[in-house]
């Protein structure tokens, strides 16, 4: 009798939802994770800016993933800059590749197998075509010098993690973290996220996970900050 190897999951399907409704949807975004981690190390909560002015990083994302919905003239951007930025990402041959064939701005929703946790992802672009890797793909504007400095920041900000939530619930191939500097000589840093980047980023979301299954278990001095930030998740 022979043994046939287990059929793996299906990938999560790719939604085209507004981010109003993904933000609506009941699960887990790594954003979440990000409360969870600041409670954990004591830092206070993340004000929502709500209807307030446009962040710049928006802004970029917007003109550069979807350039018929973005709106100039918003308090406080330079809107001259944000295209400036968009070219320099497409004069990048790879990248320009990528934004022609890949579709952008889509979500998912998954349960994380470990945790048995209902999760969700907003990629910013996913390139999923015959013969070629399934690549996920997500822009960073940044202050870093260079590309070594982004590499770092890529562990200290925590994108390996987010790399790796979003690499294993799409079981992607691929995973580009793209820095785009904001300031001159306006560096594009692409960086295909190494395996190493991966398990530190794996190790990160499963152990904020499990302290989400389990707030008791995080250490006595941040236990009320911790069992606050689950509370606001409605969990």
């Amino acid at each position: 009798m022979t043994h046939q190897p287990p059929t793996p999951a299906p990938r999560p399907d790719l939604l085209r939802v507004s981010y109003d409704d993904y933000r609506a949807l009941p699960a887990i975004a790594n954003s979440d994770l990000s409360r969870l981690r600041d409670a954990l190390n004591g830092r206070p909560p993340r004000l929502d800016s709500g209807s307030g002015a446009l962040s710049f990083g928006t802004a970029f994302h917007t003109a550069l993933l979807e350039p018929g919905d973005y709106q100039p003239g918003q308090p406080g951007l330079n809107d001259t800059l944000v295209w400036w930025l968009v070219e320099g990402v497409k004069l990048n041959k790879e990248l320009s590749r990528l934004l022609e064939n890949g579709v952008a701005e889509r979500s998912a929703l998954f349960t994380e197998p470990v945790t048995d946790t209902l999760c969700k992802l907003r990629a910013d672009l996913v390139l999923d075509q015959p013969g070629q890797p399934y690549t996920v793909i997500d822009f960073k504007t940044t202050m870093a010098r260079d590309a070594e400095h982004f590499r770092w920041q890529c562990s200290a900000y925590d994108y390996d993690r987010q790399a790796a939530f979003y690499t294993d619930a799409l079981r992607a191939e691929r995973f580009l973290l793209v820095g785009v500097q904001k300031v001159e000589p306006f560096g594009v840093f692409p960086l295909e996220v190494p395996t190493d980047m991966l398990a530190e980023g794996r190790r990160k979301y499963l152990h904020l996970l499990r302290l989400l299954r389990a707030p008791a278990t995080a250490p006595a001095y941040r236990a009320e900050a911790v069992q606050a930030a689950v509370a606001a998740l409605g969990l």
